[in-house]
């Protein structure tokens, strides 16, 4: 049996670009922090092959509202039972478990990356096609032919998933990937059925003492500044985040936000992300973050800097496509 030849891949966009083209959605079915295990990918010191806590959560956004579903009150094929959704997500992370040692697994992993090892992104991947059939991308069904996918990607509008893996940060509160895509609707040819799709990675809520305010007392001692960091258009399933929370909070250099003595967010913010697009690089691969079309959004807080709010915050977006 012939493997049948590969279809286009959908662009990779941003985030932002991938919700304007889905348009606003008009019927919605969720699922937020199904409980998991990630059997493989790096952990909050960078070593492979270690076992961790997911939360998984997922939007489908269908292309029709819910009429025949509301108007019969059964869940019919216009919707997704969001039991079943979540029974699939979690056979797909039993699915990859099951495929143990994990040296059977990296035979098929996308990235050759951390001595052989499958990232977490694999696990990813698996998540995906276990709800569309497809790749990321979209390029390619991953399904054998007897088996159909959960979702019917023809009657979708838009479709989120994401990972969160909440023991992957020294610092913060863990570290999530996340998939958007928009897809073509049930009015296109046969193919790739998506029209585009984002990636991105996130460290969420790195916790980092800093020299940083422009009052006297602000300048007398180190203040915790809160930083949720997001890398979009992201082009690799390595896992990466170890590498990314040095470059931003390594206090032996003198460029990073622990060694900072910046009067605003603004021009520390700034300072982050351009460290990010320009010299933070992946092993082997020359390319910066900015040579490969990354967009880097930081958001940056100071809890008790006003003392009667939560914090006053400044988010800042870099990269390409971006002035």
């Amino acid at each position: 049996m012939t493997t049948p030849k590969p279809d286009p891949p959908a662009p990779l966009l941003s985030t932002w670009e991938v919700s304007a083209a889905a348009g606003e959605p008009i019927a919605v079915v969720r699922v937020r922090n199904l409980q998991g295990t990630v059997p493989v990918g790096r952990d909050a010191w960078g070593r492979p092959d270690k076992a961790q806590p997911a939360l998984i959560s997922t939007e489908v956004s269908f292309a029709q509202p819910f009429g025949a579903a509301s108007a019969t009150d059964t869940v019919s094929a216009e919707t997704a039972h969001y039991g079943n959704l979540s029974k699939n997500l979690l056979a797909s992370l039993g699915a990859f478990a099951q495929a143990s040692p994990p040296t059977k697994v990296a035979a098929a992993a996308s990235a050759a990356g951390d001595n052989g090892k499958p990232s977490s992104g694999d696990v990813f991947e698996l998540l995906w096609v276990g709800l569309t059939g497809r790749v990321v991308d979209g390029s390619a069904r991953a399904l054998p032919l007897d088996r159909l996918p959960f979702l019917n990607t023809d009657r979708l509008r838009g479709l989120s998933l994401t990972v969160h893996l909440p023991k992957a940060s020294l610092l913060g509160s863990g570290v999530s990937q996340t998939v958007t895509a928009c897809f073509n609707g049930e009015t296109e040819a046969a193919g790739n059925p998506l029209r585009s799709y984002a990636r991105s990675l996130r460290i969420h809520e790195l916790r980092i003492p800093v020299l940083i305010g422009v009052n006297d007392n602000e300048r007398q001692a180190k203040q915790m500044v809160v930083a949720d960091v997001e890398i979009d258009k992201l082009d690799v399933t390595r896992d990466i985040h170890p590498e990314l929370e040095s470059i931003i909070t390594e206090a032996s250099n003198n460029h990073t936000m622990s060694a900072s003595s910046f009067e605003t967010l603004e021009a520390l913010g700034a300072l982050v992300a351009g460290k990010i697009l320009d010299e933070f690089k992946i092993v082997d691969d020359p390319k910066t973050g900015r040579e490969r079309g990354w967009q880097v959004k930081i958001a940056l807080g100071k809890p008790i800097a006003v003392p009667f709010a939560d914090s006053p915050e400044v988010i800042i977006k870099m990269g390409a496509g971006l002035l």
